[in-house]
């Protein structure tokens, strides 16, 4: 990836100068070219398939967001406004840049150039941020939020920039305090549930493989019937670093699926948090059920993830997926009818944070599945806390 960038100067008093940030683009463009117009310049093609928004308030985040976006921009060429806030500062600083990210083409090829505006922000300015935002936005495509963070309680700035958007996306695996941080977040789907706000989570992405295990369960005939008679669900995980004494959201936002999509209701009894592990009770069609959340000890490069899951059924079958210790394979089995069998074993693909950023650019829609799980795993974390 060719990078090429220019300061632009700005002032905290007057704001950001979209005019002076376009002219700077349009300039560093006309450098790059040896001739050409309507925006195919000789060797280079100026692309831009979509806008991206960044939000970071943690510094030693810049070298991750810069990798990142070499990922992005190598499947998606677009516009990234990239903003880094500093909320906490006492004095306003507001800084820009701008700069281009070239794909390395092959010999007689031309590259494929997206464009980045980079603002700092410290202070009270940063609540304006949006203001600087919206006449930088390339029209007639569509925008994308990448927040890294959870929104704070009543974030205007959060909220203005979602209003510009067709997609937000967020990570819970980076949440500081995971029960509280799904909570707000269950609080902010249903703020906005009759509304344009479409928001999805890249940790839901990393449970994909293994919700298509567990359903897959359920097209094999014989075991069709077992579907009804759950009554254990028993799912282990690794503690998150950032929060060892809180539940992974990975594993509340699988019982969260497996509940909202079999019609599970949380019971007010019988829910308890200790620690790292967890009692969450349901009934559904009269029946109980419950599912345990169990924090293992902590695994070098598994920050979050989920070891095992684990059903029992009231007929005495069971099913499991379960990521094997060594070797990065994930591996299904059943038991029934007193016999175990070995169902598959699947190479258990570690996707980087921009390859899955990539894949959400992808999708405009609402995840309603995605909703229904984070509203019943914060519904399960608030009647375990009473």
């Amino acid at each position: 990836m060719e990078k090429q960038s220019s300061t632009v100067a700005v002032s905290a008093a007057k704001g950001i100068d979209a005019v002076k940030l376009e002219k700077e683009l349009a300039a560093m463009w006309a450098e790059m070219s040896e001739g050409g117009d309507g925006g195919t310049l000789s060797g280079v093609t100026r692309s831009c398939a979509l806008n991206l928004i960044v939000y970071s308030e943690r510094h030693e985040e810049r070298s991750e967001v810069d990798t990142l976006l070499e990922e992005v921009v190598e499947r998606h060429p677009c516009r990234s406004l990239v903003l880094y806030a500093d909320r906490a500062a006492a004095e306003a600083k507001l800084e820009a840049y701008v700069s281009t990210r070239c794909q390395i083409a092959n010999r007689g090829a031309k590259k494929i150039c997206g464009e980045q505006v980079t603002i700092e922000a410290a202070g009270p300015i940063v609540n304006t941020l949006s203001t600087a935002v919206s006449p930088l936005l390339v029209p007639d495509v569509p925008v994308f939020l990448w927040w890294k963070d959870i929104p704070h309680y009543e974030d205007q700035l959060f909220n203005r920039l979602a209003e510009l958007t067709d997609r937000v996306v967020i990570d819970s695996a980076s949440f500081d305090n995971p029960h509280d941080d799904l909570i707000r977040l269950a609080r902010i789907l249903e703020s906005n549930a009759d509304q344009r706000l479409r928001l999805s989570d890249l940790n839901w992405g990393r449970l994909t493989t293994w919700r298509s295990l567990v359903a897959g369960f359920w097209d094999v005939a014989d075991y069709r019937a077992s579907l009804d008679k759950i009554e254990r669900v028993i799912i282990e995980y690794d503690r998150p670093d950032k929060s060892p004494e809180e539940l992974a959201p990975k594993a509340l936002l699988a019982v969260g699926w497996l509940g909202s999509q079999l019609g599970w209701e949380i019971e007010p009894q019988g829910s308890s948090l200790k620690n790292r592990e967890a009692q969450f009770a349901f009934r559904a069609g009269g029946r109980s059920i419950v599912a345990e959340l169990v924090g293992t000890e902590d695994m070098k490069g598994r920050d979050g993830f989920i070891i095992s899951i684990t059903i029992k059924c009231e007929n005495g079958n069971e099913f499991f997926v379960r990521l094997r210790p060594i070797g990065a394979k994930l591996e299904t089995g059943a038991r029934t009818g007193g016999k175990h069998t070995i169902g598959r074993v699947l190479n258990f693909e570690a996707r980087s944070e921009g390859q899955r950023l990539s894949s959400e650019l992808d999708i405009l829609t609402r995840d309603r599945v995605f909703e229904a799980a984070a509203r019943l795993a914060a519904r399960m974390l608030e009647t375990a806390k009473g």
